[in-house]
């Protein structure tokens, strides 16, 4: 993975700190969500293990390297036991170990209090890497037991960075959905992502709500959401129009927001909830506002 320009600050003083043998052995790598935290994360953690920080991490088979991520929404205990005995072990390849806990605001309860064992007694050569764009999710207890390395967005480096990743690209849709986040409108560009907005007005239009939903649901509907606030947030300040809701209450825009943000909540915290289904409860609330 190539370095990011607005995070070269950040490992720039990371590969100080490991020459100088001073990096703490808890590290918070949080930012904007889609400002390049799985990136900062995997070339750290490469720095770490003296390895080539080009390559990605995740993907990389390598004795002392874990990369954890959420099974569904949750990182659980037994997740967390596993590598707390991995941290614990001796390194196999170097002087030290590394690992990455990506979407670390996932774990439950029982979770985040085992980790702490292993925080407030690291191992020696021993670096955890937790990785979170929302930091406040994660216990006082978590945070305060880890050096903060937070991504700084820079609209001017970003832009330069954005228009070399994706040459010719029509950003605009991309762009305003993923709140001008770099990472995140590159990804959305070159998977083909199919912008939100047709779909929310084929679903004001009378569309299929099941077709459209399954359309929302997979992969991911949280992700979707935050995108569809958007869109509400800016038919609440004026900014974008949306015919067919041209005389929506401003109470009832609002009220929908909170729905979103309610189920939003209930798929990151839980594995239970019925993506489609919540997709079908919304698109119809949705639809219903064209009337409120």
């Amino acid at each position: 993975m190539s370095a990011l320009p607005w995070q070269q600050d950040i490992e720039r003083d990371v590969a100080e700190r490991l020459a100088a043998d001073r990096l703490a052995h808890a590290l918070l790598v949080t930012g904007p969500p889609g400002w390049g935290e799985r990136t900062l994360a995997s070339r750290l953690a490469l720095r770490v293990l003296g390895l080539d920080p080009d390559l990605d991490a995740e993907q990389l088979a390598h004795p002392d390297l874990r990369w954890i991520r959420p099974d569904g929404a949750v990182i659980g205990v037994d997740t967390i036991r596993e590598l707390a005995e991995f941290a614990q072990g001796t390194p196999q390849a170097g002087r030290r170990k590394a690992a990455v806990l990506q979407d670390a605001h996932a774990m439950n309860r029982n979770a985040a209090n085992a980790l702490l064992k292993t925080l407030e007694e690291p191992p020696p050569g021993t670096h955890l890497l937790l990785v979170t764009a929302m930091p406040g999710r994660l216990p006082a207890t978590v945070r305060s037991r880890c050096q903060r390395l937070s991504i700084r967005p820079d609209a001017a480096a970003a832009a330069r960075w954005l228009a070399a990743a994706v040459q010719g690209a029509d950003l605009e849709s991309h762009t305003f959905e993923q709140g001008g986040a770099p990472v995140a409108i590159a990804e959305a560009v070159v998977d083909g992502a199919t912008p939100l907005e047709p779909l929310l007005a084929a679903a004001l239009s009378g569309g299929n709500i099941v077709t459209l939903a399954g359309a929302l649901a997979e992969p991911d509907l949280a992700g979707v959401i935050g995108r569809w606030l958007r869109y509400v947030a800016g038919l609440l300040a004026g900014q974008i129009r949306m015919g067919q809701l041209a005389n929506t209450p401003p109470r009832e825009l609002a009220r929908f927001a909170d729905e979103l943000v309610w189920v939003r909540g209930q798929l990151l915290a839980s594995n239970s909830v019925n993506a489609r289904l919540m997709a079908e409860r919304l698109l119809v609330l949705w639809r219903s506002l064209a009337n409120a």
